[in-house]
């Protein structure tokens, strides 16, 4: 059972009590703060499960630590744990960040936190995953792929095989990001056949326009939770986009690794070739599809 780091954030007075709700709960670990820039610092530095803070807090309010979760771990849920009314709470702070309200001066308040922590904690792992600003039309660009149609397994293994055998890796794959789900086409060193968009980094490398490294995960307060990725011993990551020519990412080409690992400016930059390497077969794949297609019409 992994145990769950709960960022606690209250009042000097009021902290012990909080911290004290989770002492008898063996997945769940408290750490306690008694200011919103203590809990910033935290959230910008360590990974944590979940949040449970108080509304009043001594330099501000606990929709301040919401706004620090949606800026620096919007995956992260929070429990919002107070006597304060919820009609002098703004929800509109909310939007994007998974809150639950549980009023602390319920008699048995203390006895349902651990309760609804872990529900959140569960419930933001099924659901929680963040998409790209064109994420419609990024579907519809990989739709107009017949990728069941398209002869492509056999050169995308070969690929992977090279890229492999370039960067002696333990594993790599070329995977297609679709609504709820990364689909392998092709993997090598590994049997992988898809994962959830919540549990792979590639929802997060897709975001950003250079390859990005993942040198440890157990190290960043993105995936360090992810009991999915250490099941399959994923300690290092290298992940390059597959962008399509109108601009939409629609795949990832990685590495992975066992161990912690590093790539070099030169060693991104290849990786960044492989990948466009790998959507120009796509490319070219599809094109004589299409115009096999166009000749039988004809």
């Amino acid at each position: 059972m992994v145990e769950h780091t709960v960022l606690c954030v209250d009042t000097d007075d009021g902290v012990p009590d909080l911290a004290a709700a989770f002492e008898d709960d063996p997945d769940l670990s408290p750490l306690t703060c008694t200011s919103v820039a203590d809990a910033v610092e935290v959230l910008e530095t360590d990974s944590v499960a979940c949040v449970v803070t108080e509304y009043d807090l001594p330099d501000g309010t606990g929709l301040d630590v919401v706004d620090a979760l949606r800026e620096h771990a919007s995956q992260t849920p929070c429990v919002l744990y107070t006597d304060a009314n919820p009609g002098d709470i703004d929800t509109s702070s909310f939007e994007n960040v998974i809150v639950e309200y549980l009023n602390r001066d319920l008699p048995d308040a203390a006895d349902r936190l651990g309760f609804v922590t872990e529900d959140v904690i569960a419930h933001s792992a099924q659901v929680g995953f963040l998409v790209p600003d064109d994420e419609d039309s990024r579907l519809e660009a990989l739709d107009a792929y017949d990728v069941d149609e398209l002869p492509i397994e056999e050169s995308f293994d070969r690929l992977t095989d090279l890229i492999t055998s370039h960067f002696d890796a333990a594993v790599a794959f070329i995977g297609l990001i679709e609504e709820d789900e990364e689909n392998f086409l092709a993997c090598t060193g590994a049997d992988w056949d898809s994962l959830t968009r919540e549990d792979t980094i590639c929802t997060h490398s897709m975001l950003q326009e250079e390859v990005m490294v993942v040198e440890d995960i157990t190290e960043d307060k993105r995936f360090a939770e992810n009991q999915q990725l250490r099941d399959l011993g994923i300690v290092s990551y290298a992940g390059a986009n597959m962008t399509t020519p109108e601009g939409h990412t629609i795949g990832q080409v990685c590495l992975i690794d066992h161990e912690p690992r590093s790539y070099s400016p030169e060693e991104q930059a290849e990786l960044q070739q492989f990948a466009e390497t790998a959507m120009e077969i796509l490319e070219l794949r599809q094109s004589l599809l299409n115009a096999v297609g166009t000749g039988a019409k004809a």
